[in-house]
């Protein structure tokens, strides 16, 4: 079966996540495997599927400035995205990708590397799921199950603007902006960066991005259309990413700290850095048992609704590190979450301070 390319153009930032959501949803057993090209024609922010949006970005400034922000399914860091990145996404059915996030990655990431070094750029792959030259990053990347596919998403970063990257994000001072600024500059680089009046253009590059994923997943990729199927898919994942409802997860409000509510009730919120990412966990509690649970943040997943059920799963637990590391563990048998396991959760809800 030889793999579609459906190459969309630039379109409108809702629509980009619109795109590969609708494709991902509409794919079947029996219908082909699919790469979608995507550019936005306008900025945003995109948010990972388990990331709380009150608490990672600054959503009054976003406003302001009218840059909307968006959740995507995909896990992984709130983002600034504009017209200096090209995307791409693989969309292949669940049966014919490997059973773990990790040999996904190692699959799907191999094209894009072999791009960036035919450009001249000399990338490797940095597992789990980071594309890298010379120790800095150049361009994000994230898998998800969406449907009965498996999409593994990422980008050719012609340019970035660090600058409102660090603006829409929260963080706790203006000092610690302008650090996460000067370390983004660092540990953060783009195509022309690296190259310079030697970078191809974004034609030449997808172009190139296009015969390495034909070259390293041996199937010829066949340039089509959009089904009606898909077109309605789209139509539909574009209502529902732009609601209120998909934006902000159900739960507490972040406190930032111990807040009594009721009497026996307190909320705590915990902060964890993990090497998959960071956890936090805001907690009420109720006479020393969970009573409500909210876990967001910057890791992977899979299945997505795997953390609602292990949220489910916790209330009612004693507020102690061996009761909620037993539920965890039990909960992370069934669990692909590459680089956090049950310490790491439980370390959140425990609050255990940063060392």
């Amino acid at each position: 079966m030889t793999i579609r390319l459906l190459d969309f153009g630039q379109v409108e930032s809702l629509r980009s996540l619109a795109i590969f959501h609708g494709v991902g949803y509409a794919l079947r057993e029996d219908t082909p495997d699919t790469i979608t090209i995507t550019r936005p024609l306008d900025p945003f922010v995109s948010i990972g599927h388990h990331q709380d949006a009150r608490a990672e970005v600054d959503l009054d400034f976003c406003e302001q400035a009218s840059v909307p922000v968006y959740r995507r399914e995909i896990g992984g860091g709130a983002v600034y995205l504009d017209e200096g990145q090209t995307f791409w996404h693989t969309i292949f059915h669940q049966s014919r990708v490997p059973s773990n996030l990790t040999d996904v990655y190692r699959k799907f990431l191999e094209g894009p590397v072999l791009a960036l070094n035919r450009m001249g750029i000399p990338a490797e792959h940095r597992p789990v799921n980071d594309i890298q030259v010379g120790g800095r990053k150049i361009g994000g990347t994230g898998a998800a199950t969406v449907g009965e596919s498996v999409i593994v998403a990422g980008s050719l970063m012609f340019d970035f603007n660090y600058e409102l990257m660090v603006r829409v994000l929260r963080v706790p001072s203006e000092k610690f902006r302008d650090k996460m600024y000067s370390t983004m500059r660092e540990y953060l680089t783009t195509i022309n960066r690296q190259l310079c009046e030697n970078a191809p253009t974004r034609e030449q590059g997808v172009q190139m991005l296009v015969d390495c994923f034909a070259e390293t997943l041996g199937e010829e990729l066949v340039l089509d259309e959009p089904r009606k199927d898909e077109l309605d898919a789209i139509d539909r994942q574009e209502e529902r990413i732009a609601s209120e409802e998909w934006l902000h997860l159900d739960g507490l409000p972040a406190s930032g700290d111990i807040v009594k509510i009721a009497e026996g009730v307190q909320v705590i919120e915990g902060v964890h850095k993990a090497p998959g990412g960071l956890i936090r966990a805001t907690v009420a509690l109720r006479d020393g048992s969970i009573d409500g649970l909210l876990l967001s943040g910057d890791f992977f997943m899979e299945p997505a609704d795997s953390l609602g059920a292990l949220q489910d799963a916790l209330i009612g637990t004693a507020h102690d590190e061996g009761s909620i590391l037993g539920v965890v563990k039990a909960h992370l048998e069934a669990v692909d979450a590459p680089g956090v396991d049950a310490s790491d959760v439980t370390a959140a809800i425990m609050a255990v301070p940063q060392t």
